[in-house]
């Protein structure tokens, strides 16, 4: 069984419970492939050659989530 400490699982999963298809302080479609972007990681689909190949750990699914704003340089404000 593994240990979640820091809840990383259930913050991830609340916050794609949340979305309506779009992030809202993104334009719509920058957010579109953000998102994509983020869910081919949590299913690893389009990883590096170099990479292990697989699904990406909740914390780095967080991580990515977090720094979606620096993906975007034309983001609504």
């Amino acid at each position: 069984m593994k240990i979640d400490p820091y809840k990383h699982e259930e913050k991830y999963l609340n916050w794609k419970a949340k979305l309506n298809g779009s992030l809202p302080e993104i334009r719509e479609f920058n957010s579109k492939r953000i998102l994509d972007y983020i869910f081919d990681m949590e299913k690893g689909i389009n990883i590096a050659m170099g990479s292990k190949k697989g699904a990406r750990s909740y914390p780095r699914l967080n991580n990515l989530r977090q720094r979606k704003n620096n993906y975007s340089p034309f983001s609504q404000k």
